[in-house]
């Protein structure tokens, strides 16, 4: 069964997959004019102790995750969404190790 529903705000759902090793600001998601990203579900495992949040552009726009070496965050799907970035700003990860890091990421474009 498909846990995303095909209507609505998921109706135009994009699934992502990144893979993420560098500290600091890793882009995920590009700008795109006039448009907010709106995430709707996610998961992050990082190979190493890890603090990960992310932005906006260079905005918080999330908690910080703190993780535990092979440990990880699951958002799982909310149709209302998690978070957004401003629009037409970029969506970014911010890790606080280098270190490998798998994240799977629904969201939609809105706006």
């Amino acid at each position: 069964m498909d846990s995303i529903p095909r209507s609505g705000t998921a109706g135009n759902a994009i699934f992502g997959a990144f893979n993420a090793s560098a500290s600091g600001d890793t882009t995920l998601v590009a700008a795109v004019a006039g448009k907010k990203i709106r995430v709707l579900a996610l998961t992050v495992i990082s190979t190493a102790a890890n603090s990960v949040h992310f932005r906006s552009l260079a905005t918080p726009i999330t908690a910080t995750f703190p993780l535990a070496a092979n440990g990880g965050v699951v958002l799982p799907v909310n149709e209302l969404g998690w978070f957004e970035t401003a629009v037409g700003e970029a969506l970014v990860v911010n890790m606080s190790t280098i270190t490998a890091a798998g994240m799977q990421i629904v969201y939609v474009m809105v706006g």
